[in-house]
């Protein structure tokens, strides 16, 4: 019978298995991260646009103090813009970095199965020829006894 193939190693991969788990939710909630942060973005920047257009648009209806609040406005947004400009990069640099450290993780269980897979095939081969002799010992044996109820030697 043979005997079940067990990797001495599996509760380091399944270690490793975790830690690569726990890199990819950290890369999508810094992938969430940047997709808000560039979406912030967008709403500034599109906020920005409208502001502009509806300041050359009625520039001539619009007395000072409109126009002031207008302009006071259009760079409160172009700030925000700067500082959302800069979370973005941000936002970006940690997921890279987070990324990073899942390729390094996934890596690093690789290795160990790698290893499980090389342990597996050598064990296969091993019970493999066990499992040959075994056939060769029993068919020698029967050879024996065909030979000596045939009344020859072995």
């Amino acid at each position: 019978m043979a005997r079940r193939f067990r990797f001495r190693l599996q509760p380091v991969m399944e270690h490793r298995q975790r830690i690569e788990d726990e890199k990819k939710q950290v890369v999508a909630l810094r992938l969430r991260a940047h997709v808000e942060a560039c979406a912030e973005l967008d709403r500034l920047d599109e906020a920005f646009r409208a502001g502009s257009l509806a300041i050359r648009e009625g520039h001539a209806a619009l007395d000072a103090e409109a126009l002031r609040l207008h302009y006071s406005h259009l760079q409160f947004l172009d700030r925000s813009i700067d500082a959302q400009i800069k979370l973005v990069a941000e936002r970006l640099a940690a997921l890279n970095r987070a990324r990073a450290e899942l390729l390094t993780a996934q890596r690093a269980r690789k290795v160990v199965e790698r290893l499980r897979e090389r342990r597996a095939e050598a064990h296969r081969a091993e019970e493999f020829a066990i499992e040959q002799r075994e056939l060769d010992d029993a068919n020698a044996r029967a050879h024996g006894r065909a030979q000596l109820s045939m009344g020859g030697s072995p």
